[in-house]
């Protein structure tokens, strides 16, 4: 099992550095296809009438997010030259950058995209919703950090695990890279009272994990304060290069009071995650 093709979102307007480096090493791990993506104005869609309507400065302004566009896809090919099958693909922003990378992941086995997004994107674009994206786009979504990436390494990796549907389908998302990483540690972080059986659960995920060729580490962790805390925590300690998580949605009053794990893992600044939904 691996990523035939993967799919990488670049940012027009700064630089892309970190996702490409790891779109580069996993491309070659897989023996992967990459299609980049960025996005273009709407304003090719315009007609000749409402053309004419625009004003010169916003005309200007078209003009260089166009320039911005030509240097991503300058850096795409520059980043990714020696690969066996590339594509760069401008899309059109039509009605949200969200919702285009989401149709555009119908066609991939894995989007990866920058975790950190622009505080002022240019020219009034605004930044894609990542916890939307990996709810809606069907696909996992490999989120890379700010942080600059310079050899990117999957040779330990964490699963923060918790037996629901969507942390079972991240993981089946990410055999492609727990397979080829040398550890994997199974992290589940569990009450006093249900120690005994959630660990005989757990076993359970080992040993199919392990049937796949994936080396297990198992990391019961006690509930002793929050579950985001004290993940936080054995992250640190385990000092893992990827993650990988279910992302769960919620309506907004239980998204308040469930939400922090999910939050919290879609702030990781110094490691790759490995989303799904």
């Amino acid at each position: 099992m691996s990523y035939a093709t993967l799919t990488v979102h670049l940012q027009i307007g700064r630089p892309n550095d970190n996702v490409l480096a790891v779109t580069q090493a996993l491309a070659k791990t897989h023996q992967a296809a990459v299609i980049g993506i960025a996005a273009t104005d709407r304003s090719e869609n315009f007609t000749n009438e409402e053309y004419y309507l625009v004003s010169a400065s916003l005309e200007k302004g078209f003009a260089k997010w166009q320039s911005h566009l030509a240097a991503a896809e300058a850096e795409f090919h520059a980043a990714l030259q020696g690969l066996a099958e590339i594509e760069w693909r401008p899309v059109s922003v039509g009605p949200t950058i969200t919702e285009s990378l989401i149709q555009e992941a119908r066609g991939t086995d894995l989007l990866i995209v920058c975790a950190d997004q622009p505080i002022n994107p240019p020219y009034q674009i605004q930044p894609f919703d990542l916890g939307e994206l990996v709810v809606h786009s069907g696909r996992p979504v490999l989120a890379v950090p700010k942080a600059t990436i310079t050899s990117p390494k999957f040779d330990r990796g964490i699963i923060y695990w918790k037996d629901t549907l969507e942390t079972r389908r991240a993981v089946a998302d990410a055999l492609p890279l727990l397979k080829s990483a040398s550890i994997v540690s199974l992290v589940q972080v569990i009450e006093q009272d249900r120690m005994t059986a959630e660990s005989a659960r757990m076993e359970a995920v080992m040993a199919w994990l392990g049937r796949h060729g994936v080396k297990v580490n198992l990391m019961v962790v006690e509930a002793a304060t929050s579950d985001a805390d004290v993940l936080r925590t054995v992250t640190s300690e385990e000092k893992p290069d990827f993650g990988v998580a279910g992302l769960y949605s919620h309506n907004r009053l239980r998204e308040r009071i469930f939400g922090g794990v999910s939050r919290d893992l879609l702030r990781q600044v110094n490691r790759c995650v490995l989303l799904s939904h």
